[in-house]
Order: structure tokens, then C-alpha cells, then sequence
């Protein structure tokens, strides 16, 4: 059986047909809010499939809106304000956000599976709003938006299946095979190699933009010192932050990438082996945390 989604059960009274009305309006609205912020921060950061993948959901999630109006005005129940249910949503609708934020890998095949398991976390929840209505008439309303989320669910997944196609390639690339430690040496050396360049790359086209302190990180990290980052302003023109941050976003995705494949190495191996990937990890962790806080800070510029 399919684990539950939803890990806590809402604490939500008595469930009333305003409690379901404010519920329905607050999923909605916070749902355009949420993929139209998303769709503006993978903008800046160059994403222009996923900015559309976004907008699309985004714009499906207003019709929703729209919907949950006329569904309550056929009720005759006014639409409450959205700061009076919004903290009572379950955080798992936003914590997978959350969590992909940051990430350079942050594709539209995800982006679809990520609210297509919020689709269903909102039938859970409405599943759970009817099983525990005492109203006979107010459980069937229940009832009926949990077959809505359904429906949403089943569309979410269908445009899921279409961006699998596209990305297909990418996102069936078997992971390397490694078994000693012998091979995860020739493995690290190959892919630093390829980070090294995308690195040397990106810094050229930052320096190029008047950014010499990103293209300084960039260095620094083609290099893979040691250590914490450096704070400082390196000083000199900035470049606008729509032109380094797809440039930094470009040269944190194959770290992600070799971050995925030392946790699977991980996962199958022991002692030495083990040991060994997870000290490359450790430095590949580092790296990107140095990379993920100047993306911040262009960002903010």
C-alpha cells in the first residue's frame, strides 16, 4: 500500500461547510501565489522550461480559484479571508518546494511530480474533512472536492508523462557503475575535469559580464581549495543579477549531478569504498553550499 502523504492529521474543529470553503480557497490561492513566485525565481535564475511548466500550473490553479468561487456562491457561503486558513494547510504541500528551491535540477518533469503529489496530499485532505463531518450534506461536499483533487491530480500527471518524454535522456542516464575504490578515483578525476572547465567557462562569460567576484568563486572552486568561504566583497562592478545567476545555475548543476552519484555509490558499498565517497561528497557538499549563497546574493542585487 501507497504510504500516506500526509504525516499529521489537520486539527481543524468542527468540519463546516465554511471550514471546506476557506480550506478549497486557501489550497487554491496559495497554490497560484506559490508556482507564480517559483515561475519569477527560476526566471532570474535563466529556467525557461520550467518557467513555463510553472506558469502553466499556475494559470490551471487560477481556473481552480475561479471554480471554488461559483462552487461556493452555488452554497450560498461567503469566501473567507485566505490568512484565516493558510497556516492550517498541511507543511507537506510546501515542503517539497522547499526543498528543490535551491536546486540547479530543477526540471519540469519535477516540477510536475512535485504537484502532482500535492494534488493528492489535497485529496487525503479532504478525505480525511469527510470521514470526520458530522453533516451528512457537509461530508458530500468533502467528498466532492476530494474527487476534484483527483481530477487535478490525473492532469498534473499527464503533463508529468509528457516532460518525461522530453527529458527522458537525462533523466534515464543510468548511474556509473563503481565498485573499488580504484574506480571511484577514475569516476572523480573524469568529472572534475568536466567541472573544472564548465567552472573555467562560466567565470570568462562572468568577467565578461563586469562579475569578478563570482568568476573569482569560480575559480577558486576549479581549483577546490579547502576551507570555508570567504564573505568578502570582492569589489568592482556587479553585474545584474539576470546575467550572472543563469552562469552560477549553470555551474552548480553538474555538482549536484556528482552529489547524486556518490549518494547511490553510497548506498551500495562499505568500508573503504564508503568511506571514500562520502569524503568526495563531504567537498562536493561544501562547494555547493559556496555556490548556492552567491546564487542568494545575486539574486538579491
Amino acid at each position: 500500500m501507497r504510504e500516506p502523504l500526509l504525516k499529521h492529521n489537520p486539527d481543524l474543529g468542527d468540519v463546516t461547510l465554511a471550514v471546506l470553503v476557506g480550506m478549497a480557497n486557501a489550497i487554491e490561492t496559495e497554490s497560484v501565489q506559490r508556482y507564480g513566485s517559483l515561475a519569477e525565481i527560476m526566471q532570474r535564475r535563466g529556467d525557461a522550461a520550467t518557467v513555463e511548466a510553472l506558469l502553466a500550473m499556475r494559470d490551471e490553479e487560477r481556473a481552480h480559484v475561479e471554480a471554488v468561487e461559483h462552487w461556493a456562491s452555488s452554497l450560498r457561503e461567503p469566501i473567507p479571508d485566505v490568512a484565516d486558513f493558510k497556516w492550517r494547510l498541511p507543511p507537506e504541500m510546501g515542503d517539497a518546494w522547499g526543498e528543490v528551491l535551491g536546486s540547479a535540477r530543477l526540471s519540469p518533469y519535477r516540477a510536475f511530480a512535485i504537484a502532482a503529489d500535492n494534488e493528492q496530499r489535497a485529496f487525503e485532505l479532504y478525505s480525511y474533512l469527510a470521514a470526520h463531518a458530522s453533516d451528512r450534506a457537509v461530508a458530500a461536499q468533502a467528498e466532492r472536492l476530494a474527487l476534484e483533487e483527483l481530477r487535478h491530480a490525473s492532469l498534473m500527471r499527464r503533463w508529468r508523462r509528457k516532460a518525461w518524454h522530453r527529458e527522458r535522456r537525462d533523466l534515464q542516464a543510468a548511474q556509473p557503475m563503481v565498485a573499488t575504490p580504484d574506480a571511484l578515483n577514475a569516476l572523480l578525476a573524469q568529472r572534475e575535469a568536466e567541472i573544472a572547465e564548465r567552472h573555467r567557462s562560466a567565470a570568462s562569460q562572468l568577467r565578461a559580464l563586469g562579475d569578478e567576484e563570482s568568476a573569482r568563486l569560480l575559480d577558486a572552486l576549479a581549483a577546490k581549495p579547502a576551507g570555508p568561504a570567504n564573505g568578502a566583497n570582492a569589489g568592482g562592478h556587479v553585474a545584474e543579477a539576470g546575467g550572472s545567476v543563469p552562469l552560477l545555475v549553470s555551474a552548480q548543476e553538474p555538482l549536484e549531478a556528482l552529489s547524486e552519484t556518490l549518494q547511490a555509490v553510497m548506498q551500495t558499498s562499505e568500508g573503504r569504498l564508503f568511506t571514500a565517497a562520502e569524503s568526495a561528497l563531504v567537498d562536493v557538499v561544501r562547494r555547493l553550499a559556496r555556490l548556492g549563497l552567491q546564487i542568494e546574493r545575486r539574486m538579491r542585487a
